[in-house]
């Protein structure tokens, strides 16, 4: 992460579905700051205002009630309880932080929390390099092993199919965020924070409400990720009447005024750049700031706030309003972000994997899945009771929406969380939340 700026999101997250990158986060601006007009407008039903010095009433700070541990120590005489732990690192895309925020989470659990009714937890790892075929190997080290109640995947963009095909069900997949739609028909699968269906829907439903597009421009580089992820939007938008107009580039192209242009960027009512490379994160707001567009500017991801980027602009990363699946962990007014912070750092988590979104949503999946282990029977959960205590938690999630409930969204039985939230960058590293969580109209 960024030392001076935004955490430092690393580069390769660029290549997820729909979400156009995992976190699945989205980012909305007005001409390169931030349109307070674009932030107070309220719609009944959807999205809300909110104070930026608030907490929610439920935010999870206490971690020995969230997860029903104990407060101390785990007994390192007795056996680890497993749970399996698939992320992808070690090749030319890579997220080591998710592993550093799920050991972190590890670490305190053993050493704060009473491990599981006792007993340590355990991570059995499995890292995806690059290929496809790698999920193939980790689905069976993970469906081989009978001691593994549990698989956590971290941020996987490629391997996820595979994994699923072979663990067939046969244990509950827990996920923070999903980078493909598929992932919420699998079978025991349960996504917390939210999928492609639900994280552009609610961007939609932002622009709708809050911004009252009737039109909206978009700019992506031409890979098979962003093709998929400006169908999902096209859909979600002409659900609620709105027109987008969207125009691909070549991702080697270092200058995308000429797309942004054809776009139709200087007369749409919103601008969507489907972009999360630092570079093209650069080229975009330098374009789109050479235009003078002055349209609400939506842009794909946390990463358009790294270091990199800022450095690419002259020391700022943009002051946008940023959509996210989970409380965004820079915002330090907020009870639950000063517990965490406290909390992980404890564990030994450093400054920067602390704000990195990978990190965070990995520490939340992993004493989550402490909850379910704990009241699932402890030593003695299996890999049934497990999935049944996931499928009856209602929320709220740790550093996430207070809604929860798998099964609610039709043809998606593995959705359990489809919320999301817009947070002002109002520079340097701060950010602050401006409205409450949204819910995806029409999912």
């Amino acid at each position: 992460m960024s030392k001076n700026v935004i955490a430092d999101i690393p580069a390769g997250r660029r290549a997820r579905t729909a979400v156009a990158g995992l976190s699945v986060v989205l980012g909305l601006v007005a001409g390169g700051c931030a349109d307070a007009d674009t932030t107070t407008a309220t719609t009944a039903g959807s999205t809300s205002p909110r104070s930026s010095s608030s907490a929610d009433p439920w935010a999870v700070t206490d971690l020995v009630d969230y997860t029903g541990g104990t407060s101390g120590a785990a007994d390192t005489s007795l056996s680890p309880v497993k749970i399996g732990w698939v992320n992808q690192q070690g090749g030319s895309l890579e997220y080591p932080s998710a592993t550093l925020g799920a050991q972190a989470a590890v670490k305190y659990i053993n050493e704060k929390l009473g491990g599981i009714d006792g007993h340590p937890l355990q991570l059995s790892t499995c890292y995806v390099v690059d290929s496809e075929q790698e999920g193939n190997s980790c689905g069976l080290k993970m469906a081989n092993d009978n001691d593994i109640e549990a698989v956590l995947v971290g941020t996987l963009i490629n391997g996820g199919q595979s994994m699923q095909a072979v663990v067939q069900g046969s244990k509950p997949i827990m996920m923070s965020n999903s980078i493909s739609t598929p992932d919420a028909q699998g079978k025991n699968v349960f996504i917390f924070n939210g999928n492609p269906d639900s994280i552009f829907g609610g961007l939609a439903t932002y622009l709708d409400d809050e911004v009252k597009a009737k039109s909206v421009a978009a700019f992506y580089p031409q890979d098979a990720q962003s093709i998929g992820g400006v169908e999902v939007l096209r859909e979600d938008l002409e659900k609620l009447g709105i027109k987008l107009k969207a125009v691909g580039f070549d991702p080697s192209t270092t200058n995308l005024t000429a797309a942004a242009v054809a776009a139709g960027v200087q007369t749409a009512d919103a601008v969507v750049p489907l972009v999360s490379s630092p570079p093209n994160c650069v080229s975009a707001a330098k374009a789109l700031d050479s235009l003078a567009v002055k349209a609400p500017i939506v842009s794909t991801g946390s990463f358009c706030f790294s270091g990199a980027v800022a450095q690419g602009l002259g020391g700022e990363a943009p002051k946008w309003l940023q959509l996210s699946t989970q409380t965004n962990v820079a915002d330090t007014s907020l009870t639950d972000v000063r517990a965490y912070r406290e909390q992980s750092e404890a564990a030994s988590l450093t400054a920067d994997a602390q704000t990195d979104s990978d990190a965070t949503l990995a520490w939340s999946l992993v004493m989550t899945a402490t909850k379910f282990l704990n009241a699932a029977g402890g030593a003695d959960a299996t890999t049934k009771t497990v999935a049944k205590a996931a499928t009856s938690f209602s929320g709220p999630m740790l550093l996430g929406s207070e809604t929860v409930k798998c099964g609610a969204y039709s043809g998606r039985p593995g959705l359990c969380g489809a919320q999301s939230r817009v947070f002002e960058h109002t520079g340097g590293n701060t950010f602050s939340a401006v409205t409450d969580w949204i819910t995806p109209s029409g999912l």
